[in-house]
């Protein structure tokens, strides 16, 4: 498995030395048949306007992205073009079950099924694609998005990012299906071109496989939903639709603030819809049997890293009175967190894992000690692209009964984590994290759950 990552750099190495060498008027990409970099999307992009910038600014640039490029008269005018065709759109209607012939949004799985779960994943990078090969060595049921094609997922984006379609000179990357059907949540990013190619592009692609020979889904619907069996309920939630406001946490300097960071304030509210709210009271309702409860979404309650998103788990703490294990992205790294609940706030083990495709942020270590962290991944990802980048991966998952095993790999295959979890359906207790680290290295963090915090719940 090492030698086949090893060969896979060299092969990335070998492409972006191509591209450096390669002219404007010697060969288009197309020809040469590259991806895009890594680079084209470091920052922050705090806000919807630091996205559309980005986005109609850039064109996606044979190297790394330049912002000052977008001032010049030639980009500005494809900026201006870029913006133009959102600001006078309306945010997509929020869809819920309500209307006739959609379904309630709980599907069926069974007792024994393995589900990929990779977030901030829609970048059309080398590595986007290195993750969705692996995705498909694992030979999911069922793969599941956590949110965010970049730079704003719009049609374009989406077509070229998500979906495999060829919409520029560069090779795009498609999403790899379950063999049973895949899922996505709807993340800040898509919400920045109204949520219009999530909900127009990404979700009648997905749902359930009419066959198992089919291309795509027959259909997600909307931005919520749940898989469940005998054992686990496995609910997705949707903290993006209300998710554009800027965010200071996410500002340099400022995001080194402790207060900013997990402030209730200076932030997006990431709220809950209350149709939403109201289909988890009514039609799921995650209090009226043991079941282990598994919670996705793409913003997280709590990190010792990043910023806080504490209004969900505020909302959360109505309807769920039991501990939980919650998966998220929007940060950029692999974090896996003991038992933690911000104040109001549902009690649940976080982990999070939005590193599917993105640059994987490391380098600064974890300065926020109420949640505690049990593992962290801070290897340095030899990119060649002369950036400071960590490795990208997603989570397995493989269902087994009321047992429940967890495997965190890199985009190379290699496993750095492994956890597993029981329920016990006459008390809802989850015993567990039973974690371990696999991968010997230094950089890759790791600490056994406080002696405090008993086992089962």
């Amino acid at each position: 498995m090492a030698r086949d990552g090893e060969q896979k750099k060299r092969n990335q190495y070998a492409e972006k030395e191509a591209r450096e060498k390669t002219s404007a008027g010697e060969a288009s990409a197309s020809n040469l048949g590259l991806r895009k970099d890594l680079g084209n999307f470091r920052g922050p992009y705090p806000s919807s306007f630091a996205s559309h910038f980005s986005a109609g600014g850039s064109n996606y640039s044979s190297t790394t992205y330049d912002p000052l490029k977008a001032f010049l008269p030639g980009h500005f005018i494809v900026w201006i073009a870029h913006v133009a065709k959102f600001w006078f759109r309306k945010r997509h209607k929020f869809r819920d079950y309500s209307e006739p012939g959609r379904g309630d949004g709980i599907y069926e799985i069974a007792d024994h099924s393995r589900i990929s779960l990779v977030g901030d994943w829609g970048t059309g990078t080398d590595e986007a694609q290195t993750v969705a090969d692996e995705v498909a060595k694992a030979r999911p049921d069922y793969t599941i998005h956590l949110g965010d094609v970049y730079y704003v997922g719009d049609g374009t984006e989406v077509k070229e990012n998500f979906l495999g379609e060829q919409t520029s000179d560069y090779r795009p990357v498609k999403w790899p299906m379950g063999s049973k059907g895949s899922f996505a949540l709807t993340g800040n990013h898509e919400m920045y071109a109204h949520g219009n190619g999530y909900y127009d592009c990404v979700v009648p692609r997905l749902g359930l496989k009419e066959t198992p020979e089919s291309e795509w889904g027959s259909g997600q619907w909307t931005s919520f939903f749940c898989l469940e069996n005998k054992h686990w309920r496995i609910i997705a939630i949707d903290t993006a639709y209300n998710s554009t406001k800027f965010d200071w946490g996410r500002v340099p300097i400022v995001n080194r603030s402790k207060f900013v960071r997990t402030s209730l304030r200076m932030k997006p509210k990431c709220t809950i819809p209350p149709a939403l709210m109201k289909w988890l009271a009514e039609t799921v309702e995650p209090d009226g049997d043991n079941r282990g409860i598994i919670l996705l979404s793409h913003h997280g309650g709590h990190s010792s890293f990043g910023e806080w998103y504490r209004i969900p788990p505020m909302q959360l703490s109505k309807v769920i009175h039991r501990p939980v294990i919650w998966f998220w992205g929007h940060e950029h790294k692999l974090a896996i967190y003991d038992k933690y609940a911000v104040p109001g706030g549902i009690e649940n083990y976080g982990r999070c894992v939005g590193h599917g495709g993105m640059p994987v942020e490391r380098g600064a270590f974890p300065d926020i000690n109420e949640c505690r962290w049990l593992a962290w991944d801070n290897r340095k990802y030899e990119n060649g692209e002369k950036i400071d980048a960590g490795y990208n991966g997603f989570a397995q998952m493989v269902l087994d009964g009321p047992s429940m095993a967890l495997e965190y790999r890199d985009l190379n295959g290699a496993a750095v984590f492994r956890e597993k979890w029981h329920v016990d359906l006459k008390t809802g207790a989850l015993e567990g994290p039973n974690l371990e680290k696999v991968l010997d290295d230094p950089s890759v963090h790791f600490r056994e759950p406080a002696a405090s915090d008993s086992r089962p719940d």
